[in-house]
């Protein structure tokens, strides 16, 4: 898909880039990650020659990106920056429709990929389609951002620090927007950032880069657990490297049969699952899990055996969710176990702190 073959950038005499080879393929997250100054971004420029290289080659498909003309290149080539570049005298329906008015997309076409793309990036159509950027936050601005990138359907995103200037929050909710775009679409995308959390949280693939060089190019599993240096094991961060793992570890992957029974349950049919379990999760009569009963499950003091606690919303996990998400669930609610629920809200399982401490998650090489 995307070929990079001894990729070189120079200014005056300072290599940005050096010498760096690797290949993107159809459908892959690649990440480019290293400390500020690394050549990241400049090498993610000059894919879509925004960026002119000094030497080497890039492919798009096979086809050598220097041969083809800058406009059509980049036509092809999805592209979203931190600063977002916003239109501000264009609505975001029009600046949506920046690269398939060029094009000369019938208008009707274009109206329904604007209404396509407001619905995929969770914008309600009626309500952003006539405001303009002043009028939206950051993080509304972003997917808007986001949007027009995918406007022509193109084959290739480029991404540079999207969520860079947003607050905690709001960039934790478009990563996860974006993992479930990148999922619905398949798009190839290649991703700058400096922030390893996000990297493990989005990539397929990461490129650890230092001074312009391609020091690894691998899975985050691989990148976690076999480091190809110290530069790469410190930029990880060794303090927190199991917490990181559990960043590309899921839910479905640690999930157990659950001990369960009918709310209405007698005591006695209760107490014997409990003496078997330890615990028991009551359902309603759609099997949505409403209360934990029995005590082992609970560090607190005082909670004695056959006391029902009632289920919180944030006690709930989802197949998808990683076990990061879900041993934090686990710490700050203090409880050693978790219902798992299908997309209905229907109890499928459990997952445990001992499952987490104690099992070799299924698919674990992913």
């Amino acid at each position: 898909m995307i070929e990079l073959h001894g990729l070189t950038k120079l200014y005056d005499d300072a290599r940005v880039v050096d010498d760096v080879s690797l290949t993107v393929d159809q459908g892959e997250f690649c990440v480019l990650i290293g400390p500020s100054g690394c050549g990241k971004s400049t090498t993610l420029k000059m894919i879509n020659r925004l960026v002119p290289l000094t030497s080497g080659r890039i492919l798009l498909h096979g086809e050598d990106v220097a041969a083809l003309p800058a406009e059509q290149l980049r036509r092809r080539i999805g592209y979203a920056i931190q600063s977002i570049g916003l239109f501000p005298h264009w609505t975001v329906a029009q600046n949506i429709a920046v690269v398939p008015t060029l094009l000369k997309w019938p208008k009707a076409r274009i109206a329904d990929r604007v209404e396509e793309l407001l619905a995929l990036l969770r914008l309600d159509a009626d309500g952003f389609r006539d405001k303009y950027p002043h009028e939206l936050s950051g993080g509304q601005a972003q997917r808007v951002g986001v949007a027009r990138a995918l406007a022509a359907d193109p084959d290739v995103m480029l991404m540079d620090e999207p969520f860079g200037a947003l607050d905690p929050i709001t960039r934790e909710v478009l990563q996860a927007e974006l993992a479930r775009v990148h999922h619905e679409t398949g798009k190839t995308i290649v991703f700058v950032t400096h922030d390893m959390d996000e990297a493990l949280k989005l990539a397929t693939r990461i490129a650890v880069m230092n001074e312009g060089r391609l020091v690894q190019y691998d899975r985050p599993i691989e990148l976690l657990f076999s480091p190809a240096d110290d530069f790469v094991r410190d930029f990880l961060g060794k303090a927190d490297l199991g917490l990181k793992l559990l960043t590309r570890r899921w839910v479905h992957q640690y999930v157990a049969p659950a001990p369960w029974a009918d709310r209405r349950a007698s005591m006695g049919s209760l107490r014997d699952i409990v003496a078997t379990h330890g615990h028991v999760w009551l359902v309603d009569g759609d099997g949505r899990p409403e209360g934990l009963f029995g005590a082992r499950l609970w560090r607190a003091e005082g909670d004695p055996l056959g006391e029902l606690s009632r289920i919180h919303p944030d006690w709930l996990a989802t197949p998808e969710m990683t076990m990061k998400e879900a041993l934090s669930r686990m710490v700050w609610r203090r409880v050693l176990a978790l219902p798992v629920v299908d997309a209905d809200g229907r109890l499928s399982g459990e997952v445990t702190m001992a499952g987490v401490m104690g099992r070799q998650p299924e698919g674990a090489a992913a």
